[in-house]
């Protein structure tokens, strides 16, 4: 009888411990059981007087909320987490990281090395050679065009399309019902050739990225095996501000190749901004609504009662080269976001409506111009009208600019004003796009704005960038589907003291996850939490700018592309040391056909005794650095009448600007003068010397006059020209020589 009891005492003790549990303690302490080989159902966790429900998997193409588990063909991790529901209360588990057993295989070729990792790979025997000429069974479309260029850049071989169903050294196909989703492939090495299976046109081209970098490395072999291959998140992003600092639009399609070249396939273009550093302006006794730095970069026909125009006047896109860039940008697997940010960061609006000014209180007073009064009505109607201005038909284009664009941003971030006014405009903006068929995209606020008037929630997607606006939890309960923008590890703002993740891909790919968003932690699987965007904003525009060119932060760009890439595709844990990893960049190099840096493959001098002018050169724009050697002499110099000596679509060399100096013209709009003038009527040797952030001028072997940045003020001269603490970089132009250029040109040399 004693031994009866005592036995029941043991089990009281082992139990009591799970059943005085609260609902959050179950969750995060569940059992799960281990998953065997070939196992097509996950084996539930279970506790008493507990439900016990999938919340997500990280790879939900392997495990779906349904439990069902699809096979694999290596061992593959993948992170789940439960919803568990106890007496009426709920909780949601941390991860519990489970490895999938793929069927034991005979050993075959390693993993090859790619970025991101390829998730699931069977070695095979061998390998497969390509010939001198590579075959790609496909139809001739732009797909199959893409990638033939694509292969013979990186090859450097002639690349022949032959019908489908030839034999070819590379095919692809089509799948129908495969869990692989609309992003993942299938690629199969075997001695025969090559193939590359998809549900979708974006699936394949990602598998080609895949091959791609696998040749890039080896170009004469592919190791035979399958690799089974898609993303643990479907945003994975950048977001670049192209408002307060312009960037030219050949400059974002090596941004767009170099996305896809990692799989990154979300670009966020900031179109309005301004600089908002106003109380610079206001407390040296001026007005910042005309003095501060805005623009808008897309063609409009808005304009004010008083002719000013909503489009910046330093560089813009049209609608149609815009339209063009969002196809380019699908083609390459990359969607582009557009976002027009109001009520606040709105001065470009504020200048086309002064009426529509926010009046009520509001924190950051000498920021006022740049807040459109929220809640106004007219305010509304205007708003509305600028966006439909891209978001339906346009009579010329006969579409919408933006059609091709799933999803819209809507701004809405740091609004000084009242937060019932917010909250009104915020539902509007939303709704509005909602009803226009998109998704709209917001900056999360609702924290910092809480109030009674409702936001929609439903179809509506939320970059998490500052737990003090809006915190990842209450998000996610409101329903949101939420994007981690998080500032303190994902921002960056170039040459500035702060926002420097630039300065951490080491610790980024070390240590970052993306469901931690500041202080708060997702689980990785959470339906919601649908991925992660690191952004570049310009703060360092206007009175701050120091002429930094967009050549300047493209290492800023690429390296923190290749780092988030591996974090959002990839597996949790990363495959490699960073170091091994920034070597493996260095491997795989740039993506084809791009060559953001301006370096000439065949680095030899070049030079010429120029006849006639113009004459065209057609050399290849040359980045730094470099040395240009030229005897010429000017025969007049007509006032406020400029003169190119050198041009190209990167840019212009001026003998003579409208102020009669010498200088240069960046396809970004940026000008700066050296500060002196070439003499009339006299032949001398004109040496320009570019380095990365200094382009230096000589004149008959002295230096020549103090450099300018004509396009920005410097506050530290009361607002006269910036001539100090310049970044001048200038890609040289070398397409056209002496286009008006009014004299002779004795001889050109250029040493890269």
């Amino acid at each position: 009888m004693k031994k009866n009891i005592f036995i029941i005492m043991l089990a009281a003790w082992a139990v009591s411990p799970l059943m005085g549990q609260d609902v959050q303690q179950i969750a995060d302490t569940l059992s799960i059981p281990q998953i065997k080989a070939g196992t097509k159902r996950f084996p539930m966790p279970v506790a008493p007087g507990a439900q016990i429900k999938i919340l997500g998997a990280d790879y939900e193409q392997i495990i779906n909320s349904k439990g069902d588990i699809s096979p694999v063909i290596s061992d593959t991790p993948v992170n789940i987490s439960f919803k568990v529901t106890k007496d009426g209360k709920e909780a949601i588990s941390k991860d519990y990281e489970i490895i999938l057993k793929a069927p034991e295989a005979e050993q075959g070729n390693p993993k090859p090395h790619v970025i991101p990792e390829i998730l699931q790979w069977k070695g095979g025997q061998g390998e497969y050679k390509p010939g001198d000429t590579i075959t790609i069974a496909c139809r001739e479309n732009e797909f199959s065009k893409l990638v033939a260029a694509d292969m013979e850049d990186v090859l450097g071989r002639k690349v022949k399309l032959v019908s489908p169903g030839s034999k070819a050294d590379i095919s692809f196909s089509l799948l129908k019902g495969s869990n692989i989703g609309q992003e993942g492939y299938k690629l199969f090495v075997t001695a025969n050739g090559i193939r590359i299976e998809a549900v979708s046109i974006t699936g394949l081209y990602w598998g080609t990225r895949t091959l791609l970098q696998m040749l890039r490395q080896n170009p004469e072999s592919v190791p035979c095996g399958e690799a089974v291959d898609f993303p643990r998140y479907q945003v994975r992003g950048f977001m670049l501000d192209i408002a307060r600092t312009p960037y030219p639009l050949s400059y974002i399609k090596e941004v767009i190749r170099t996305m896809s070249w990692y799989k990154m396939n979300d670009l966020h273009l900031v179109i309005n901004n301004n600089y908002i550093f106003h109380e610079q302006y206001v407390d040296k006794g001026l007005d910042p609504f005309k003095e501060s730095y805005s623009a808008f970069r897309l063609e409009s026909n808005m304009k004010g009662k008083d002719g000013t125009p909503l489009t910046a006047k330093d560089l813009f896109y049209t609608k149609k080269d815009f339209a063009e860039l969002i196809a380019y940008a699908k083609r390459h697997g990359v969607h582009i976001v557009p976002e027009f940010d109001t009520p606040g960061h709105a001065l470009s609006f504020t200048r086309v409506r002064p009426d529509l000014i926010y009046k009520g209180p509001m924190n950051h007073e000498k920021r006022r111009c740049e807040m459109l009064d929220a809640a106004n009505p007219e305010t509304l109607d205007f708003v509305g009208k600028v966006f439909d201005e891209y978001l339906m038909k346009d009579p010329k284009l006969g579409r919408p600019v933006f059609a091709g664009c799933d999803v819209v941003h809507v701004g809405a971030d740091e609004f000084y004003g009242d937060k019932e006014d917010y909250r009104h405009f915020a539902d509007f903006v939303l709704n509005h796009a909602l009803k226009r068929g998109y998704t709209p995209r917001i900056w999360g606020s609702l924290s910092a704005k809480p109030g009674k008037t409702p936001v929609v929630v439903k179809g509506v997607q939320m970059n998490l960038w500052s737990a003090g606006w809006m915190k990842a939890w209450e998000a996610v309960n409101l329903g949101y589907n939420v994007i981690n923008t998080n500032d303190g590890a994902l921002y960056i703002v170039p040459y500035a003291n702060y926002y420097r993740m630039d300065r951490n891909h080491k610790g980024i790919y070390e240590n970052w996850i993306p469901n931690r968003i500041g202080n708060e932690t997702l689980p990785s699987g959470h339906p919601q939490l649908i991925g992660s965007t690191f952004a570049i904003w310009n703060d360092e525009t206007d009175l701050k700018h120091s002429g930094y060119a967009p050549y300047d932060i493209w290492n800023t760009i690429s390296g923190s592309i290749d780092v988030l890439s591996q974090k959002m595709w990839g597996k949790a844990k990363t495959p490699d040391s960073f170091e091994q990893h920034r070597e493996l960049v260095s491997a795989i190099g740039n993506a084809p056909r791009t060559n953001p840096l301006y370096k000439w493959k065949n680095a030899q001098p070049f030079s010429i005794t120029p006849g006639k002018l113009p004459q065209k050169l057609a050399r290849p724009s040359l980045g730094p650095n470099y040395h240009l050697t030229m005897e010429l002499e000017l025969a007049s110099a007509p006032q406020g009448k400029e003169q190119v000596l050198l041009s190209a679509p990167e840019g212009e060399l001026l003998a003579v600007m409208k102020d009669g100096t010498i200088g240069f013209r960046r396809d970004d709009s940026l000008e700066f003068s050296f500060g002196a003038k070439l003499p009339v009527g006299k032949k001398v040797k004109l040496e320009l010397i570019g380095e990365p952030e200094k382009t230096q001028l000589l004149i008959d072997g002295q230096p020549a006059g103090t450099m300018v940045l004509k396009s920005f003020r410097n506050p530290d001269e009361n607002f006269a020209p910036r001539t100090k603490g310049l970044r001048s970089t200038f890609i040289l132009p070398l397409q056209v020589l002496g286009s008006s250029f009014q004299g002779k040109v004795y001889n050109l040399s250029v040493q890269p």
